[in-house]
């Protein structure tokens, strides 16, 4: 399991006074979860770490296995598998990113030649090292579109004013005085 923990005072901030002012912001989480899992399954098709850094190319022996085998060069998307997998979980006034397949660890983190044990002909697992090339987490870009939806859940949860109760009132009586034929 992988996990990632954002600690952003605007993002608090906002997502408290929207928590104040809503019963229920299931609907604003579900959302958040959406952004995210669209930004992550993006660093796929970038081949790039949430901080933008480009994920380690494929090996020449990773590229030529491929090649024999028909597959292309696109770096953890020869089957699509992982990058379909991302999904969240919303609930309890937070957001979980994530997926299931089992070798999301090793591609997140790396994993180094041997380290999963050894074949049945004493061949290493990984066979070489498998540099990390994250895919998981939480950029500025993603927080400011957190941010900008919140926003948008906070003006239209504004409560109308007095004032604009009034304008409005005085508005609409001015319009019945013209719809009504005074001029």
């Amino acid at each position: 399991m992988i996990s990632v923990e954002v600690q952003s005072e605007e993002t608090e901030r906002l997502f408290a006074e929207l928590s104040r002012r809503m019963s229920d912001t299931g609907p604003v989480l579900d959302a958040i979860g959406q952004i995210l899992v669209s930004s992550t399954q993006l660093r796929f098709v970038d081949e790039e770490s949430p901080d933008h850094v480009p994920w380690q190319p494929l090996s020449s022996v990773t590229l030529a296995r491929r090649r024999k085998k028909g597959g292309g060069a696109k770096i953890l998307r020869d089957t699509g598998r992982l990058a379909s997998s991302i999904t969240y979980v919303a609930g309890d006034g937070s957001v979980s990113v994530g997926t299931n397949v089992d070798y999301a660890n090793v591609h997140q983190y790396g994993q180094r030649k041997g380290a999963s044990g050894r074949t049945s002909r004493n061949s290493p697992i990984p066979w070489g090292d498998i540099p990390a090339r994250p895919f998981l987490g939480v950029n500025d870009g993603d927080l400011k579109a957190i941010d900008e939806l919140l926003e948008s859940y906070l003006d239209a949860s504004q409560p109308e004013s007095w004032w604009r109760r009034l304008l409005s009132g005085i508005r609409g009586w001015f319009q019945e005085g013209i719809d009504g034929g005074y001029r």
